[in-house]
């Protein structure tokens, strides 16, 4: 992939001014798109989606549960005459030039609403009324009750209020208008309050409430931030006007919103623009370049306009929300732009820049887009933009940063580097400091004890910015009454009025038969108040059954009887009269709507056709749940707590991230496995990830900390800095473990400025005293503390640990499977033998041949199926005779793994070892080794022979390993005499075992149980009067050392094929860059069989001088073929030496990277020529053998040499 930008480098590099012109044409053209998107600012849209939360958002949209800002003008006067509503009447007249921001002002009841409010009730009788009124109105219709009521209505028309009653009194002599006035109570909640002069007052007159019904809604802070300025100017105002007298005080949602708003602001100006101020400085001062700033912001910017072009022509609405929280993805985007600047800064070379920078940066922002797309599968629609919306500018920003800032930025070439403090930071070796390493390790022990129980936030008003002010007003309403107290919110709704009106009334009778049996306080409702049709209808009925004719008659006849006595003309009562004959007809919602004292507004909503209709019940906190669960059932309405519903939302959105988390993982493990194409870099990158959302839960909770729904989302950065920060490590270890170079000090100094432009950026705002930034900054310091440190300490140190030092030691990389069954291999050998040593060992002290044979057998059968718990490993026995050790001997073989023992096991049990001392003294199989009779040779043949011959008379065949130790390679050592000492002091045959593949399984001085191929041979017995292999123990010592060598060479000619070393080569390569990796496949793959028949034309046991151009897979493979050889190899590519010296087996093999002639120490036997462009002619002198390995410039044109061997690819030539 570099090849490319490199190319894209070069091209834009020759048409500058055609590029600047494109990148221009290209901005224009995304920011007039980006200008139409069409953006959605309802904060509903962050609510998890269901079925019955997309029905609660939908009712969210249409009702205020507390926009009214309510305002308290308490007493401080100590007259008890004082009058609050002088400073009312004055406050309502100062708001008058506010008209345009308050929908209306409740609190003042004048006289004409009153007596509107009774005309409307006057008029519509029958819709007010309920049973029990007509059984109040049947009693008032007896002569008695009607001559008592004309007598009360004469006194009270002679009294000094007649002016207020007259009018009441002719509309209504009996008074029936009350019962219906009485129904309007259900439209309000609390008792604590009375009329004075016509303003609501508490009923000690201490306090004045006035409620403003805002025509913005809360979150509208834009302009509602004005409003609330101009009504702090006249409360500030009217409190010195009347100190010492009133005090004026508001409290409410809309005004909270602007508080926070404000303070949010104030906080964003406070520290973020000095946390900017710091980080250009520190930018400009690393890298010495005044517009660093400016090409490190540019890629952000740029990709940013291309992601909102690409949003406006797939999506129809965008969540305002999302983009805003997306402004945390300055964080992560800039990144790429400094790790290419930091990179470029100390290697000036582009090509080298593209090659080391463009897979770590592609692949992070990957992982990132790819964390970020997971966002779709949680329930939200806001999140769902973001996820979209950050995904498409994180890849993006990765792109346009590798084009944009290799093109702006041209670092200085310095004869001597200039080192800062950032570049010391960067170059101290964190994962050798030991105390840093088990300070770390101790943390992370204790937060994996702590991490799952940290707490999360459910209440998003904890997260709200109250003023001191505002919390006082807000204390002296809970003392006032229940206002503020916590309530329910029961909703009918319907697609038309009729329908939701129809439920309301249903649930309003529910709430009173709730309410008379205590199950709730008290509530407000519409309805017994306002009806739909249908029930209007009922009523209308209801009137009409009730006043029959001759009820109406009897009335009116009996109220003006009793009228004249009291002087009252005629006409007195026709107004009554027209009433009950009156033809009523069902109120439409307009007719409900004129009465200002009824408030429809605040309780019957409809949008698009929508209809809701509110009612507010006061319950006790331990029936709340009790409630809310009856209601639903019995009722078609829906029930919601403000508290609950935050709570219930929040936690699904918790369910929704912990399902998320999960995704995420799964997403970037996937994506990284494709890059890397490989399961343990995959593992270990994601090591510190992992490690940083433990850690980071674990101080939060240790802390006493809890997460909420801001810091939540801050967590996705942390996640996403910490995947860079790790695909960057594993990119410096990785190259550290192909070249030998440490570039880690580079790779951490970019990610230091990563760190400080995210602290800077999100963790200033620490200091903000908004409680949702401030949680939010200091989850991201905690996060960005705890990435860095295991990024820089403990990520590496597990790298060296698990990879690079095996290298080093001259051990194999290995895999996780070869890991895992090695350990589980070793763990049932280990429990096998620690089982045999307590269980079986007792029972072989004194027992019988018979019986000790069996043991044998059983110990013998249970050393060869710890061979074959490893599947990998295939198992073989040839037998070159019928020998079925019936006859002992001593069997001899040789000794390259502590597999051998195991292996000698699948071919008898009738043997005695002759061990080492480490083996006799084991504390977990030594008692075993003891009891089946092994002798320790530590303590001298001569010393044991009584022993031994004790085992030979039984019938054991004596097994001794004469090279006397392991050796590191499949090479046959001198043997020692002790083993033909013992035959021919008990007269014994030898017996030669032949063990193949052990070397490779599992090497000396490893624990790893690598694939392989474990071959046994069994030779033809050497008898003990067979002379042709010597008179005495001493000549017989040479001779069969020779006969066995040559017997295990014609025995590897026929098991090692052209694929033998394969997978030993290929685990050589293991972990190395993937192009390495790469070419060395392809190579094994193109050129096997070449290599194969290399291997016969080159003796074991000479000195190589090697021409190559490749990574140094030929020269592993010629001493994986004889480890005798010695080679010196040249390689013209500094790289490739680089690569080749770094292979393990140079550390096991003769293999020595030369950079010129003078290194060679030894004399040259032959000449391999490997790299097609070599030219011989260029050496001065010429080994008796040249071999050339290529297809090109393969001639040698010299008299002294003659051609031996010839093929496409190998030509011999010798001087001989």
């Amino acid at each position: 992939m570099h090849r490319f930008f490199i190319f894209l480098y070069y091209l834009i590099s020759k048409n500058r001014l055609l590029s600047i012109l494109l990148a221009v044409g290209i901005a224009v053209i995304c920011s007039f798109f980006a200008s139409k998107i069409n953006f959605e600012e309802d904060i509903n849209q962050i609510i998890p989606k269901n079925e019955k939360s997309d029905l609660t958002a939908k009712v969210l949209q249409q009702i205020n549960f507390s926009d009214k800002i309510i305002v308290i003008i308490e007493n401080k006067s100590r007259e008890d005459n004082f009058q609050l509503s002088e400073t009312a009447d004055i406050f309502l007249k100062k708001t008058e030039p506010l008209q345009k921001y308050i929908s209306s002002v409740q609190g003042k009841v004048n006289d004409n609403e009153i007596s509107e409010t009774f005309d409307f009730v006057n008029q519509n009788l029958p819709l007010f009324l309920d049973e029990n009124d007509y059984k109040s109105i049947d009693r008032k219709l007896n002569k008695d009750s009607l001559a008592k009521q004309v007598e009360s209505n004469y006194i009270s028309l002679s009294s000094p209020t007649s002016l207020v009653t007259k009018e009441f009194i002719k509309k209504d002599p009996l008074g029936i208008t009350f019962l219906g006035i009485k129904k309007l109570n259900a439209l309000n909640i609390s008792k604590d309050f009375k009329l004075e002069n016509s303003y609501i007052v508490t009923k000690d007159r201490k306090n004045l409430l006035l409620f403003i019904d805002p025509k913005n809604k809360s979150n509208d802070t834009k302009n509602n931030e004005v409003f609330v300025n101009q009504l702090n100017e006249i409360k500030d105002n009217l409190n010195k006007q009347f100190k010492g007298k009133t005090e004026i005080s508001y409290f409410g949602s809309p005004v909270i919103a602007v508080a926070n708003a404000q303070q949010i602001k104030k906080d964003i100006q406070n520290t973020v623009m000095i946390s900017m101020t710091v980080l250009l400085i520190l930018l400009i001062y690393y890298f010495r370049n005044f517009f660093t700033p400016i090409i490190v912001f540019l890629p952000t910017v740029f990709s940013v306009l291309l992601a909102l072009l690409i949003l406006y022509f797939i999506k129809d609405k965008v969540s305002a929300i999302s983009l805003s929280v997306g402004a945390i993805l300055i964080g992560i985007t800039i990144d790429y732009a400094l790790h290419i600047l930091t990179h470029y800064k100390h290697n000036n070379n582009i090509e080298e820049l593209y090659k080391e920078i463009t897979q770590p940066i592609l692949l992070s922002s990957a992982t990132t887009a790819v964390s970020f797309l997971c966002l779709v599968f949680v329930r939200s629609e806001a999140l769902k933009d973001l996820g979209l919306f950050a995904a498409i500018t994180v890849i993006l920003s990765s792109f346009t940063a590798l084009i944009i800032v290799p093109q702006l930025y041209h670092p200085k070439k310095e004869k001597k580097a200039n080192t800062n403090f950032i570049d010391k930071i960067g170059s101290y070796p964190y994962e050798k400091n030991k105390l840093l390493i088990i300070g770390c390790s101790v943390i992370i022990i204790a937060c994996l004890f702590g991490f799952k129980h940290v707490g999360f936030n459910e209440d998003i008003g904890d997260l709200n910015y109250i003023p001191k002010d505002l919390k006082i007003s807000e204390a002296k309403l809970q003392k006032l009454s229940d206002i503020t107290s916590k309530s329910i919110y029961t909703i009918s709704y319907g697609n038309s009025a009729e329908e939701a009106l129809t439920k309301n009334s249903e649930l309003s009778n529910f709430l009173e038969k709730e309410k008379d049996q205590g199950k709730i306080l008290s509530y407000s409702s519409l309805g017994k108040v306002v009806l739909s049709e249908k029930d209007q209808q009922k009523k209308i009925k209801e009137w009409n059954e009730f006043w029959t004719n001759e009820k109406k008659s009897n009335t009116i006849s009996e109220l003006i009887k009793n009228g004249n006595t009291y002087g009252f003309n005629s006409t007195a009562f026709s107004q009554f009269n027209d009433n009950l004959n009156k033809s009523y007809s069902p109120l439409t919602l307009k007719d409900y709507e004129k009465i200002k004292a009824l408030q429809i507004s605040e309780f019957l909503n409809q949008e698009n056709g929508f209809y809701t209709v509110s009612n507010v019940v006061k319950v006790d906190k331990d029936k709340r749940d009790a409630f809310i669960k009856d209601v639903e059932k019995k009722q078609d309405v829906l029930a919601i707590d403000r508290q609950q519903m935050n709570e219930n939302f929040l936690g699904l959105l918790k369910r929704d991230f912990n399902t998320l988390i999960n995704y995420s993982l799964l997403a970037i493990i996937l994506t990284i496995i494709v890059f890397f194409r490989n399961f343990e870099l995959t593992v270990l990158t994601m090591f510190p990830i992992v490690l940083t959302g433990v850690v980071t839960a674990g101080i939060l909770y240790f802390l006493g900390l809890e997460l909420n729904i801001f810091s939540t989302v801050v967590c996705t950065l942390i996640f996403g800095v910490g995947d860079d920060f790790s695909i960057f490590l594993t990119q410096a270890m990785q190259k550290e473990h192909t070249t030998g170079k440490n570039e880690l000090p580079t790779y951490r100094t970019s990610i230091i400025l990563a760190v400080f432009t995210t602290i800077l950026s999100i963790g200033s705002l620490i200091f903000a005293k908004h409680p949702a930034l401030h949680s939010l900054a200091l989850v991201a310091l905690i996060g960005m503390f705890s990435v860095i440190i295991i990024t820089s300490t403990l990520y590496p140190f597990w790298f060296r640990l698990l990879i690079t030092n095996r290298a080093r030691k001259g051990l194999s990389p290995i895999t996780f499977r070869l890991f895992s069954h090695s350990v589980l291999s070793f763990l049932y050998y280990g429990l096998g033998g620690l089982f045999f040593s307590l269980v079986i060992s007792p029972f072989t002290k004194n027992a019988k041949v018979k019986s000790l044979n069996f043991f044998k057998l059983i110990s013998a059968r249970f050393l060869t199926s710890v061979l074959f718990t490893n599947p990998w490993v295939k198992k073989k026995i040839i037998k070159a005779t019928k020998e079925d050790f019936s006859k002992p001997a001593v069997i001899i073989a040789n000794h390259t793994s502590f597999l051998d023992t195991l292996a000698i096991s699948m071919v008898t049990h009738k043997f005695v070892f002759l061990v080492n001392d480490w083996v006799y003294q084991s504390p977990i199989f030594g008692k075993m080794v003891r009891a089946l009779g092994c002798y320790p040779v530590s303590q001298g043949i001569e010393n044991g022979v009584d022993r031994l011959q004790e085992k030979v008379n039984q019938g054991y065949s004596l097994v001794v390993f004469p090279e006397a130790e392991r050796s590191y390679t499949n090479d046959i050592k001198r043997f020692h005499k002790g083993a033909f000492y013992l035959a021919e002091k008990f007269g014994l045959d030898i017996l030669p075992v032949y063990i193949h593949g052990n070397s490779e399984v599992l090497p000396k001085g490893d624990f790893i149980i690598y694939d392989g191929a474990i071959t046994v041979k069994i030779g033809e017995r050497i008898r003990k009067e067979d002379e042709s292999f010597g008179k005495n123990y001493s000549e017989r010592t040479k001779k069969i050392n020779a006969y066995f060598r040559k017997e295990f060479a014609v025995l590897r000619n026929e098991l090692e094929d052209e694929n033998y070393f394969r997978k030993k080569l290929f685990l050589s390569f293991l972990y190395k860059d993937n192009e390495v990796v790469n070419e060395v496949k392809e190579d094994f793959k193109q050129n096997k069989s070449l290599y194969f028949e290399l291997n016969k034309h080159i003796p074991k046991d000479v000195n190589i001088l090697h021409i190559a151009n490749d990574f140094g897979q030929k020269d592993v493979l010629l001493t994986l073929q004889q480890a005798g050889r010695t080679i010196f190899s040249y390689i013209k590519d500094e790289e490739k030496r680089q690569i080749a010296e770094q292979n393990y087996l140079v550390k096991r093999r003769k293999i020595n990277y030369i950079k010129n002639s003078t290194e060679i120490t030894k004399k040259i036997d032959l000449l391999l020529v490997s790299d097609e462009n070599f030219d011989i002619n260029t050496l001065e002198k010429f080994p008796e053998t040249i071999i050339f390995c290529t297809r090109k410039n393969n001639i040698f044109n010299n008299a002294d040499y003659t051609l031996k061997f010839s093929s496409e690819s190998l030509k011999i030539f010798s001087s001989e």
